[in-house]
């Protein structure tokens, strides 16, 4: 449909456009805008790298201390404090003394009372009727000595350990060095007498010494197979096999006692004198007693049966040995 011109209003002229008169408030100068000068540009901020070998305390500290602990049996040694404990089982032991005495005290005040009062220290259901101080204070005695007798029995155990040695000690004093843990809580490094293994291990003196040779723990023979949540990825710790070192350990025990077992039969065999005989068994007899003293963990009568049996052997050897040359 065509739109009617005539219909539309026209637009103004420009002409017909006023302009408003300025306001009395109105500034008449003009405001020069003044160009800002661009920003000068910072450096960024330099911020420290930093990781466990640079922070140990922040990175490791006690979280990596108890890990590394519970990795390894060697690790995990700990304080006795038998010093305090043998204060704290005196001051139990004096706090039940003195209930003894007032207990004493009660019954000494019964037998002296007189007739007519009508006392006795006969009756255990007597004294929760009628004597209830007694009957209070065995109460009392009661707890004090089950937690005297349960307080000796756990550190009986704990006193029973022994001590740890200079390589645990050793392995502690190694891995502090680290930073991880602070200087004042690394109190455990000045009572190396009162440290204790939570797990000992019973070793042969053979065994020990093979153990002492810290270059021994880092050969692959020798290295224990990584355990996944159990040991620590370190290249501070190395972790050996304890089996493997027991293994050589008695293999070394057994070849000894082989080449004690052979080597004075041979020697027997030739040697004609009776005399020169004796000798030769006497010789490895104390070389004997001395392998089985320091290689092994025999008691003293359990080294004197086994010596008496060695030189049985000999003996019987030796007895052959004359019975072929007389003949």
């Amino acid at each position: 449909m065509a739109s009617n011109p005539q219909s539309q209003p026209s637009a103004p002229s420009l002409g017909s456009i006023t302009t408003p008169p300025p306001s009395p408030h109105t500034a008449s100068s003009t405001i020069a805008l003044q160009q800002l000068s661009p920003s000068p540009t910072l450096p960024p901020a330099t911020i420290p790298i930093e990781d466990e070998f640079s922070r140990p305390d922040k990175f490791l500290g006690y979280k990596a201390f108890s890990a590394w602990m519970a990795s390894e049996d060697d690790f995990f040694i700990i304080r006795r404090f038998q010093d305090l404990n043998a204060r704290t089982i005196l001051w139990m032991q004096d706090r039940i003394a003195r209930l003894e005495q007032d207990l004493k005290g009660m019954d000494d005040y019964i037998e002296k009372s007189d007739p007519s009062a009508k006392l006795r220290n006969s009756s255990l259901r007597w004294d929760e009727k009628y004597m209830e101080p007694r009957h209070r204070l065995m109460r009392e005695l009661s707890t004090q000595l089950h937690q005297y007798n349960q307080y000796v029995e756990t550190y009986s155990k704990v006193r029973a350990r022994p001590r740890a040695d200079s390589d645990q000690l050793d392995n502690l004093a190694q891995w502090q060095k680290r930073g991880a843990i602070d200087k004042i809580e690394q109190y455990h490094l000045n009572h190396e007498g009162d440290l204790i293994s939570i797990n000992h291990r019973t070793r042969p003196p053979l065994g020990r010494f093979l153990e002492s040779f810290q270059k021994l723990h880092r050969l692959p023979f020798f290295r224990a197979k990584h355990v996944r949540g159990v040991h620590q990825t370190s290249p501070a710790t190395a972790y050996s096999s304890n089996s493997r070192f027991d293994t050589i350990t008695n293999l070394g025990i057994i070849g000894g006692g082989l080449v004690m077992l052979l080597v004075p039969l041979w020697w027997l065999d030739y040697v004609n004198d009776s005399t020169k005989k004796l000798g030769v068994m006497t010789g490895f007899i104390f070389v004997f007693v001395g392998l089985m003293s320091t290689a092994t963990v025999n008691k003293p009568f359990e080294v004197v049966a086994a010596t008496a049996a060695y030189a049985a052997v000999l003996m019987v050897f030796m007895q052959i040995d004359g019975k072929r040359d007389g003949s």
